[in-house]
């Protein structure tokens, strides 16, 4: 008899193949087709004198180096520039599988892997894998959960305690927010939010709550006995009572299942995680569940990500990270 995790979840779409993904980006032509779609997405237009004609040039000193010139001023476009993928040092095939792979795995892929598969060093597939996660980060940070249900709890990431509980103040762990929408007292989860907490507080797991979770009195929320959702008795229905993870139908049952497939991601794909790091690996794991029914879709929804960006250099996002590790550490 199969679980009841399988019987309340859907199956998912088939995604785009690798097969199809070579037939419709071998050709360099497409290639380029696609990234000039992202820069100009209802066709070219000169931002100095609006005009809709443009050479394409190919400068050989640089792998991706195409540039959209104006005929009628003059003024040069670079194909990636004013994304996050402005001044890539690869070449557009090399981007493209990235992404593909990268946003296509069910559940992720680490920087030895995409180093393989694209012909570069771990160091700059790791600086890849980041700024991807930054876009996967700005679509989460576009959605909130609302729903009649919820499930809340914090785990932490790494460690167990006995009887199947994740661990709760366990040394040198990262307490991370999860919570999940549901269509109904412990039902299969629909969607879900994770946030990196400076401890285990309530006040912050109270200010992402207002900002990302739609609550009022016709709404449920279940808890497991914490203090530190004590405070929605105000807001919602609130149900924050002790959980019996000996039963095999707990209370938050989903939720501690998800917890542990996210725990294991992390554990064995990435192979430890420092806090510096972990606010885009959230981001990123949060992301892939909320999109796993997408199916043949994702090229699309990459595109519209990659228009929203904006250029972001290494530094800029490795100085993001030390500040943010800094607020976790010193908090």
């Amino acid at each position: 008899m199969k679980n009841r995790f399988h019987q309340h979840a859907k199956a998912k779409p088939r995604k785009d193949s690798l097969v199809d993904f070579i037939r419709r980006f071998s050709d360099e032509d497409k290639q380029v087709e696609f990234f000039t779609t992202i820069k100009f997405p209802e066709g070219f237009v000169c931002d100095r004198c609006e005009c809709h004609e443009y050479y394409l040039i190919k400068r050989s000193d640089i792998k991706n180096g195409y540039i959209l010139q104006c005929k009628k001023c003059g003024k040069q476009h670079t194909l990636l520039g004013g994304t996050i993928l402005d001044n890539s040092n690869l070449t557009l095939l090399q981007i493209l599988i990235a992404l593909y792979l990268f946003f296509t795995s069910n559940r992720g892929l680490s920087a030895p892997d995409l180093a393989n598969n694209i012909d570069v060093s771990v160091k700059t597939a790791r600086r890849y894998l980041r700024k991807f996660r930054i876009l996967m980060a700005e679509s989460n940070n576009e959605k909130n959960l609302e729903s009649m249900f919820y499930e809340a709890d914090i785990i932490e990431v790494g460690g167990r305690n006995p009887g199947g509980k994740r661990g709760k103040g366990l040394e040198n762990k990262q307490q991370v927010l999860m919570v999940l929408s549901t269509d109904g007292d412990n039902e299969y989860p629909r969607h879900m939010k994770l946030h990196v907490l400076p401890g285990h507080k309530a006040s912050p797991v109270r200010n992402f709550m207002f900002k990302h979770v739609v609550m009022d009195k016709q709404r449920k929320v279940s808890t497991d006995n914490d203090t530190c959702f004590m405070w929605m008795k105000d807001y919602v229905e609130l149900e924050n009572s002790k959980v019996d993870y000996q039963d095999r139908n707990h209370k938050m049952k989903w939720l501690n299942i998800v917890a542990s497939n996210f725990e294991n991601n992390i554990k064995n794909i990435y192979k430890g995680v420092c806090k510096r790091d972990l606010l885009l690996l959230l981001a990123e794991q949060e992301y892939r569940y909320n999109h796993r029914y997408t199916g043949r879709h994702f090229m699309e929804k990459i595109a519209k990500y990659i228009r929203k960006s904006v250029p972001m250099t290494n530094q800029a996002i490795g100085n993001a990270l030390d500040r943010y590790e800094a607020r976790l550490v010193h908090a």
